[in-house]
């Protein structure tokens, strides 16, 4: 699985957890001599777990292919809500890597880890600067919001019944919108932010009453869907939920809208307005294609949830002094466009 996946200069250091993960999966797949055809290599493009390249020696298995990927998270819930959400839609045969084997317990000094399938691809956006992504605009124009939009629609078709239930059997973490408004809620009162906390209540009391829920990435935007011959694979399921399908629409179209490219100032206005007619192809798309209506009121709630997502984790950062270690990370370029929806 390469994602913004770009092969890093070797030789490196490989990971701690690596004799225990190869153990793991002689035992799993009963392959005692298997062992790595060539030293590990660290794929780049995560902001939170690391993600490594395995290449194993052949030896007659059948159920282990000869490339996959090793995913080391610091926190082995989110780690473990992740890798069964993921696991969950792969087998809906939505287009994710497959999950082959999982440690959600590790020992103490040791980080949680999975091994899923490895693809071949480019991101739909992958290397692209603000120089570059303006050159690109026309081809991106129709082709990348109606890849999300088709994305975002073959995915709120999936059964999310055995995901959820997938989900409440890990029980430190309840499936839908109403835990992750208490947590943002719960979450500004111990930031000591009074001012957030009471956007975030407010918003909670203007929920919309449709109560649909279905399986929702949370994260859907270009540099999380790869291209792949002739079809695109769906990675990284950290945001993963069972919520209403706008959960979904509203992040997308709020990325689309405010990119996070590094441009020329003067370029900015010239992109700004390309990228909000993307935004809005994206969601007029799935209005055509997609298994359920989508109002503008339920739309814009939604954008403000996940506003809230975003100033939360920007005022987590700066009370922990971290925010230096976030350098690159989207939402320091999309802070002076969510604000704006909080405060509405």
């Amino acid at each position: 699985m390469s994602v913004s996946i770009a092969d890093q200069p070797s030789p490196v250091k490989a990971p701690a957890e690596l004799d225990t993960v190869l153990a793991h999966l002689r035992q799993r797949f009963d392959a005692p001599h298997l062992h790595l055809d060539r030293p590990p290599r660290p794929l780049s493009g995560g902001f939170w777990a690391e993600m490594w390249t395995l290449d194993l020696a052949p030896d007659g298995r059948s159920d282990l292919p000869a490339r996959v990927v090793l995913r080391l998270a610091p926190d082995p819930q989110p780690a473990a809500w992740e890798t069964t959400f993921q696991a969950g839609v792969a087998e809906q045969n939505y287009p994710t890597p497959k999950i082959y084997a999982f440690d959600f317990n590790p020992d103490a000094a040791a980080r949680a880890w999975c091994v899923m399938e490895h693809v071949d691809g480019v991101p739909l956006l992958g290397g692209l600067s603000g120089l570059r992504a303006l050159g690109a605009l026309p081809r991106l124009a129709t082709g990348l919001p109606d890849t999300l939009a088709r994305a975002a629609a073959d995915l709120h078709r999936l059964d999310p019944t055995p995901i959820e239930n997938a989900l409440a059997a890990l029980g430190d973490r309840t499936v839908g919108v109403d835990s992750i408004i208490d947590h943002y809620v719960s979450f500004a009162g111990d930031l000591g932010d009074s001012a957030l906390q009471r956007s975030i209540e407010q918003l909670a009391s203007t929920r919309p009453s449709s109560r649909l829920r279905v399986v929702c990435h949370g994260d859907l935007h270009p540099f999380n869907v790869l291209s792949v011959a002739d079809h695109h694979v769906v990675l990284d399921w950290t945001a993963g939920q069972i919520a209403h399908p706008a959960f979904d629409l509203a992040f997308t179209h709020l990325l689309l809208a405010n990119p996070p490219l590094a441009a020329p100032k003067p370029l900015r206005p010239i992109i700004n307005t390309a990228a909000r007619r993307l935004a809005n192809r994206f969601i007029n798309t799935y209005r055509k294609i997609g298994p359920h209506p989508i109002d503008n009121d339920t739309l814009d709630w939604y954008r403000r949830l996940h506003a809230c997502r975003i100033i939360t984790d920007l005022t987590a950062w700066r009370a922990d002094g971290t925010i230096d270690n976030h350098h690159g990370h989207p939402w320091l370029t999309m802070e002076s466009v969510v604000r704006p929806l909080l405060a509405a």
